[in-house]
């Protein structure tokens, strides 16, 4: 910086950016108050139906959290700016008052151009030589850190700006020095990388910035795709003793995931270049992993940008068909070869689609849009398949390697795999549950479930042979339960839209479909528990909903009658046909060749406690009246709140007395001990719904289930027997 510019800055314009930006934010915090509260809070408490549900909700979410992206980002602006504002106005009146105590000691000091100056003597005054070297290095001094504060502000405001090219970003920071140090600290994290000895180092500055956006772009970005991949290798091979661990593969998965949501120049290079290098071997040594196989092992953590993921995908199951003849054998190098690649364990990392489905099973979004999507490869001459879905190649075509554990066969991709699924078809991330505000499912969610039922229909062994997939895939049904009640009401009276209300896109499964499917399912312990555990939470907000004294007429199944009795049949009757396929796939289980212990499936029951609170989730059940209402935290804090929440606390409670008294509800046994079990259930649920919404049939709605349920559980075992005598 020349020394006049600072000398005469008047810094006129800036003073008044940082009070317009200090005005913008005040009133983008307003508006994004007011969005949360008259538009996220009132959208979730709405009854969503039709293209409004599909449409206007998820763009008022969006919007809201644009809004809120809008107030952060004004806030970090304007510290930016009011720091660089009080900063450089301080230095400029440093200068000036050393120059004026330079000219009172009759020095003259004079800008020499191109941030050059010159302090000498006035008129041939005597004054010595250290004096005049004083006042330079002062004067130099405070023009490199006006000239540092200068570049920082405008550096960090670029970085900030390009994190996102459309709308805006969320970073935070409470002044500039903060988000330069963000920047430097990632420069200096990516030296750090070019020394596989520093691992330990990098690991705890990773740490450290963790979530920082500023410093994940900058680490990413002046590290490189190569120098990403290249320090992996290096990390994790033995002669370096590196010591790469499970801490530093999850902070640095988590690190890269985050840069990759920035749209800066650079970091576009870098998903470019890495994509292209998928193929190539890392190094120069040959025979090593494929840039793929690394950076695979590098996805399992963190929430990777949808975009990239998409891309990623489509390059990978391109190489993944042309080494495999298009899913006809194993594709990849066996697990002996690249031992470290995957420190975090429990499979060797080899196969990059392990990882990059674990990936996707934390991005519900890609996972959707990947798995509904087209490869756009044709296949390898001479090979079986053509162009199909990616979700049709990874379920069925492909041939996934065989790795031994430590107890026998690991299946981890597989279980990734299912992972990704239930994560595409619901909108949850893998191991987390539902949020109160999930969005209604959408088409391509709706078709991703189809695909699955439609499939393990065809041919249970699909998940029969593979039942560590069966926990995923509960989950997942619990999800759809409306679809799947839908589906084996076979909607004779054309009457079921009212019975079972979908908000969103709705699964079309047929009933055959969905009875092999849940036969299926009810023969793993997981599987079962969850289906069955969601439905009866389910069913019991159905008859709450039915008994609604306020209930709109038009949204009842009898119009021209006040009595809900039919409706509580039906629900019974569904009911105990999904709890008595459920059953008979329980059965099968434990007196088939498989022979799975019974207890497994009651302690499956016992743990569903963990997780059945976020079986239904806002606008996929009947809608926001009932679906809102959390039942986990009225069974975790003994504070019931629906007549659902208090039923399944009942059976989780009856079944942990069981162990005492061996008395508990859907305790396993025969056939006859199950049905009578379920009945007795749903009459209890009937019983509570109809105490919950002051009904006047709170005396008749056990005889109305009763029926229901008997005829349902009946239903269930022809549905069975048909399938069993198909088979053979």
């Amino acid at each position: 910086m020349d020394l006049d510019v600072l000398l005469h800055a008047k810094f006129k314009k800036l003073g008044e950016a940082v009070t317009d930006w200090r005005q913008m934010r005040d009133k983008l915090k307003t508006l994004a108050d007011d969005a949360k509260t008259q538009l996220t809070d009132r959208a979730a408490r709405a009854d969503w139906s039709g293209e409004n549900s599909k449409v206007t909700r998820p763009f008022i979410d969006k919007t809201a959290g644009e809004i809120a992206d809008m107030r952060w980002q004004a806030e970090t602006i304007h510290n930016i700016l009011k720091d660089t504002c009080a900063e450089l106005t301080g230095y400029r009146d440093q200068l000036q008052f050393t120059i004026a105590e330079a000219d009172w000691l009759h020095l003259r000091v004079r800008d020499t151009g191109h941030g050059s100056f010159r302090v000498e003597p006035k008129d041939g005054a005597d004054v010595s030589q250290p004096t005049i070297d004083g006042f330079a290095e002062d004067i130099r001094q405070l023009l490199s850190d006006a000239t540092e504060s200068d570049h920082s502000a405008k550096e960090t405001l670029v970085a900030l700006a390009d994190l996102s090219k459309y709308g805006f970003t969320d970073a935070r920071y409470k002044d500039r020095d903060e988000a330069a140090e963000a920047l430097k600290a990632g420069e200096k994290a990516a030296r750090y990388a070019e020394d596989p000895e520093k691992a330990g180092a990098l690991d705890a500055v990773l740490k450290k910035y963790r979530g920082d956006a500023l410093f994940a772009e900058r680490f990413a970005t002046r590290l490189g795709p190569d120098g990403t991949l290249e320090f992996w290798v290096a990390a994790n091979d033995p002669e370096h003793g590196a010591g790469a661990d499970k801490s530093l593969q999850k902070h640095l998965s988590e690190t890269l995931a985050l840069a990759s949501h920035s749209d800066s120049p650079a970091m576009n290079r870098w998903e470019n270049s890495l994509v292209k290098a998928g193929t190539r071997t890392v190094g120069d040594e040959p025979g090593g992993p494929t840039g793929f196989q690394v950076m695979s092992n590098l996805m399992r953590h963190g929430d990777y940008d949808d975009r990239f993921l998409t891309r990623y995908g489509t390059a990978l199951v391109a190489e993944d068909k042309r080494r495999s003849g298009n899913g006809e054998r194993t594709a990849w190098d066996d697990a002996a070869r690249f031992p470290g690649l995957n420190p975090g364990g429990p499979d060797s990392g080899a196969d990059p689609m392990t990882g990059y489905m674990k990936a996707l099973a934390n991005n519900p979004a890609a996972a959707t849009d990947f798995l509904n999507g087209d490869d756009r490869h044709p296949a390898a001459p001479g090979t079986k398949g053509t162009q199909d879905s990616n979700f049709n190649y990874l379920f069925n075509d492909r041939t996934w390697p065989h790795e031994p554990g430590p107890s026998g066969e690991l299946n981890t991709g597989k279980n990734y795999l299912a992972q990704a699924i239930a994560a595409g078809a619901t909108g949850v991330p893998a191991g987390e549950p539902a949020p109160k505000n999930l969005p209604p499912h959408n088409e391509g969610q709706a078709h991703l479930f189809e695909n699955v039922v439609e499939t393990i229909g065809k041919d249970n062994t699909k998940l029969t042979d593979n039942g560590y997939m069966s926990d995923s895939f509960g989950k997942m049904t619990a999800h759809y339960l409306p679809d799947i009640y839908r589906a084996v009401s076979d909607d004779d009276g054309g009457d079921t839209g009212k019975l079972y209300p979908i908000t969103g896109a709705r699964a079309d499964i047929p009933h055959g479909d969905a009875v092999r499917f849940l036969f299926a399912l009810g023969q793993n312990p997981e599987g079962y528990a969850a289906v069955e555990l969601g439905q009866k939470q389910y069913a019991t907000n159905l008859m709450e909903y039915h008994l609604d004294p306020e209930l709109d007429r038009d949204s009842r199944l009898i119009q021209s009658s006040d009595s809900p009795e039919r409706s509580l049949n039906r629900i019974a009757e569904q009911s105990g046909e999904i709890s008595g396929v459920l059953a008979n796939g329980r059965q099968e289980a434990v007196l088939g060749a498989a022979s799975e212990k019974d207890e497994s499936f009651t302690h499956a029951l016992a743990q569903g406690k963990n997780f059945v609170s976020g079986a239904i989730g806002t606008g996929i059940g009947v809608g926001a009246t009932f679906a809102v209402t959390p039942m986990g935290g009225a069974v975790a804090g003994g504070a019931a709140t629906t007549a659902s929440s208090l039923l399944l606390e009942e059976i989780f409670q009856a079944n942990e007395d069981s162990e005492k008294e061996a008395a508990g509800y859907m305790a396993g046994g025969e056939w006859e001990r199950s049905k009578k079990d379920h009945i007795k259930i749903l009459q209890r649920a009937a019983e509570l719904a109809s105490r919950s919404r002051g009904s006047r049939y709170e005396y008749d709605v056990k005889d109305w289930v009763r029926d229901g349920a008997n005829t349902g559980f009946n239903n269930a075992s022809t549905d069975v027997h048909e399938i069993i005598k198909a088979e053979d």
